[in-house]
């Protein structure tokens, strides 16, 4: 009985671990499960998350300056004196000694510049991971949105050559029939030969927009969640170009690494004017030494010597090596500043650019929207006109190829709507977490078998397991 209930226990275990898998196969990878791979496996942001943990050790080497030192020395010598005409007299003795030395700096202005140097350069490095981290963002939704877009435009070539089939098998029916020429099936088999060899570079296209998506989250995507079709894209909040201009010029990541720099230069520039002035440190010694003569039992006594003191030291004439360091790095505070500006002017022309783009856009995709429906109402005429021998059938090749043209055009224009939303809010330093979630709202994470057989087939690699989306701000 026992061993009954138990067989029945694992047979729950496996129809879980089994449904669990097949609703794993059935999930897509969406944008917000990407970007928890990307995180984790991305080696550029990887590397600046390395180089800020190594930058910021530059902080505890400066205060080091600034703390005491102890030093410990010991040693052994061995001292031998003879006459020199015949060697004799010989006199020999072993000295064995130690010391401790200790030395605190009371005043070093060059040393403290240097420190508050190492905060800006720390805080620098901070903020370069914190744009990296941005960066990926971008990175990441660019490479995703691209292969959506080279997806769709897979599936429009597909689902256009299939229709350019039918025209072309109805072409020849007709033909056959006596009541079409030859040329009809000509050109729809024209049509259906460069579709095929569009299809191709699509294909290739899109496995390649898969291996870019894959180097960044480290694994290869099986199919990724798309754009519904009824998604609302965003208008950019505050919808004033002004506004997103004077955030970008004031809190750009850009323009806060230039303001760091400069801050971090002005330190340096004045610990090297802080060369010139005089340095006093403390100093503490104590030590012993014991002296062994080597031809006679006679030892002197150990002694133990100590001492603590004040040095005052003033750099007098250094061949004008100081001057010359000042000037080099007065120049290189101006040189600072000119970045700043360029950075400034750089936010600010990426924050018109980008909110140009949205508004455009937003306006592009509604234009679209409207085309696709009157090319497909033209299409539909048309092929109406045809069959009632109105129209021909290159009208219907033209109307059938406009309408999958527009509806290709449409879902690239949606694409750079969001894109650009992600370009903006990065220009102005306000990209988040969070805009990566609220796009992600927009996708639909269940598999079509259109989208299945749109991927391109590739090399097996191995698949991580799928992430649940969870908010990390």
């Amino acid at each position: 009985m026992i061993q009954r209930g138990r067989g029945r226990a694992y047979l729950w275990i496996l129809l879980g671990l089994l449904l669990s898998v097949i609703g794993a196969q059935a999930q897509a990878l969406d944008l917000w499960t990407a970007w928890q791979f990307a995180q984790e496996r991305d080696p550029i942001y990887a590397t600046a998350q390395a180089s800020r943990a190594a930058d910021q050790h530059l902080i505890g080497q400066a205060r080091a300056q600034l703390l005491p030192h102890i030093h410990a020395s010991a040693g052994v010598d061995h001292h031998d004196r003879r006459n020199a005409k015949d060697l004799g007299n010989g006199h020999s003795n072993h000295n064995n000694l130690w010391a401790f030395t200790l030395t605190q700096p009371l005043f070093d202005r060059q040393n403290l510049r240097l420190y508050e140097h190492a905060q800006y350069l720390a805080a620098m490095a901070v903020v370069d991971e914190e744009n990296a981290r941005a960066e990926l963002m971008l990175r990441l939704g660019q490479a995703y949105f691209d292969t959506l877009n080279a997806q769709d435009t897979l599936q429009s070539l597909r689902a256009q050559l299939e229709a350019t089939e039918k025209q072309h098998q109805a072409a020849l029916r007709a033909f056959e029939l006596g009541s079409a020429t030859i040329t009809d099936a000509q050109e729809a088999q024209s049509r259906l030969d460069l579709l095929r060899a569009q299809i191709v570079t699509a294909e290739d296209t899109l496995r390649q927009q898969f291996y870019a998506l894959e180097r960044i989250i480290g694994m290869q995507p099986q199919a990724l969640a798309s754009l519904k079709t009824d998604a609302q894209l965003p208008a950019p909040e505050p919808n004033n170009p002004n506004e997103w201009q004077q955030q970008a010029g004031e809190h750009n990541l850009a323009v806060t690494r230039a303001d760091l720099a400069l801050q971090a230069q002005q330190h340096y520039l004045e610990s090297n004017k802080s060369r010139h002035d005089p340095t006093v440190q403390l100093q503490a010694r104590t030590g012993s030494q014991h002296r062994n003569n080597a031809f006679t039992e006679r030892r002197s006594p150990r002694t133990m010597d100590s001492s603590i003191g004040i040095e005052l030291s003033i750099p007098i004439f250094t061949g004008g090596e100081i001057s010359a360091k000042v000037q080099e790095e007065s120049e290189r505070l101006r040189q600072r500043h000119f970045e700043r500006e360029n950075a400034r002017r750089a936010a600010v022309e990426a924050a018109q650019r980008y909110f140009s783009g949205m508004t455009s856009g937003l306006l592009e995709v509604r234009s679209l929207e409207e085309a696709k429906k009157s090319s497909q109402a033209a299409l539909e005429a048309n092929q109406l006109a045809y069959e009632v021998g109105v129209r021909t059938l290159v009208d219907v090749l033209n109307a059938q190829q406009q309408f999958y043209e527009t509806r290709r055009n449409l879902y690239y224009a949606r694409y750079r709507v969001l894109l650009n939303s992600l370009q903006l809010k990065y220009a102005a330093g306000t990209l988040t977490d969070d805009d990566l979630w609220a796009i992600n709202q927009l996708l639909d994470t269940t598999v079509s078998e259109q989208s299945e057989s749109s991927t391109p087939s590739a090399p097996s690699q191995p698949t991580a397991p799928t992430m649940q989306p969870s908010m990390q701000r």
